[in-house]
């Protein structure tokens, strides 16, 4: 009896050997895959305040201000801004540039430019092409109230803070 056990345990022990040996290993691999788009953030912008002016001031024109645009885009990214003409172009007393307007029906006309010598108009129709640093970017943008008369509503009256006169323009960035 004990030779049977100890054969049947050495079949045992082989079996066991032979399934080990016998196992394959496979192996495929697979890819790891972006597509990195660029980006851009319209961070902040300022308000174009021509501050305090008298009517004579208006009268006489060139009073010049400037605002900014901040923008942060992929480095390499190209972008264009864009602005639109504001809610009263063509009401003041310039009738082809934007116009501020107060609570009732005064206008003093502005227009905008790309440039600090004021010198290339800055229309709803202009994109303009920048290009993405991957750091924060300041865009200037220039004013100017030309010579004019302004507009005075007879509701309006000159109070001891002035006559406030606003308009709102659209930033539109695209990239």
């Amino acid at each position: 009896m004990k030779k049977t056990l100890t054969a049947l345990a050495l079949g045992s022990t082989l079996m066991s050997t032979a399934v080990i040996t016998s196992a394959a290993e496979l192996t495929d691999s697979f890819d790891v895959l972006l597509n990195l788009q660029s980006s851009c953030t319209l961070d902040s912008t300022t308000d174009l305040d021509f501050g305090d002016q008298t009517d004579a001031d208006v009268v006489a024109g060139n009073i010049d201000a400037a605002n900014t645009v901040t923008v942060t885009c992929s480095n390499g990214a190209d972008f264009t801004i864009g602005l639109t003409n504001g809610a009263n172009f063509g009401a003041g007393p310039v009738a082809t540039e934007r116009a501020m307007k107060s609570a009732n029906a005064s206008y003093v006309s502005y227009q905008i430019f790309q440039d600090s010598g004021r010198t290339t108009a800055w229309t709803d129709t202009d994109d303009v092409a920048f290009n993405g640093t991957g750091a924060s970017q300041n865009i200037d943008i220039y004013g100017r109230i030309p010579a004019q008369t302004p507009t005075i509503d007879a509701a309006d009256t000159f109070n001891a803070t002035g006559l406030a006169l606003t308009d709102t323009v659209t930033v539109t960035l695209t990239y």
